[in-house]
């Protein structure tokens, strides 16, 4: 029996509001809520509750093409990522009257992916400039830079978090994907089994009036 699936027999519903690209969706963690980015400028917010009839809740006006869309855990907040280099975070608890919560800059090309840790803590951004920028959200009406990775020669397109959250892998077009630790007390120990812990002396060379504290376990 041919099992091959295709339109129609396997298409509960079109979303044809649309008259420009989608790059990108993404279901809520409940599953009820598709997000959708669109090279229109816009983001824009379903109720897939019956996907044979769903309806559009809102739509989000970012600047320039959505390529990246994603729900944090909790499904509390959305990512997008933009060609005008800025991320964005919206609160959707009320997915009827969404709501910027904040900008995130510091791009310098376009944002290609958006991604949340497990825990919702943590934000990840690639982009078109090579780099990939980690950030603390767990206020996300107050966002704020924790690293920026760098070492792809080319545009980062893909981002993904492990299940634990303690490592992240990327996709460039530099033919080459990449697994970082970002888990901070393993990057310590590993900083520390390399480089020599400052002595007193140095410190209070370098650090005169500070009460000398190892920087290493």
């Amino acid at each position: 029996r041919d099992r091959r699936c295709g339109p129609p027999s396997c298409v509960k519903q079109n979303i044809s509001i649309y008259t420009s690209d989608i790059f990108s969706v993404a279901f809520s963690p409940s599953g009820t809520v598709l997000a959708t980015g669109s090279s229109d400028g816009t983001t824009r917010l379903w109720d897939v509750r019956d996907p044979h009839q769903p309806s559009l809740l809102a739509t989000l006006t970012d600047t320039g093409d959505v390529f990246s869309v994603a729900f944090s855990p909790d499904g509390h907040t959305l990512a997008t990522g933009t060609d005008d280099n800025i991320a964005r975070l919206w609160d959707v608890r009320d997915s009827h009257q969404p709501m910027l919560l904040a900008t995130l800059t510091g791009h310098t090309s376009d944002i290609f992916s958006v991604t949340f840790s497990p825990d919702g803590h943590t934000l990840a951004t690639a982009s078109g400039d090579s780099t990939v920028r980690l950030w603390d959200i767990h206020h996300p009406h107050q966002p704020s830079l924790l690293s920026v990775l760098t070492g792809h020669d080319s545009s980062v397109n893909s981002a993904a978090f492990s299940p634990d959250g303690h490592t992240l892998a990327t996709a460039s077009a530099d033919n080459t994907a990449r697994l970082w630790d970002t888990n901070i007390d393993s990057v310590t120990a590993r900083i520390c089994s390399l480089t020599p812990t400052i002595t007193q002396s140095e410190w209070n060379q370098y650090l005169p009036g500070l009460p000398y504290q190892s920087p290493c376990p």
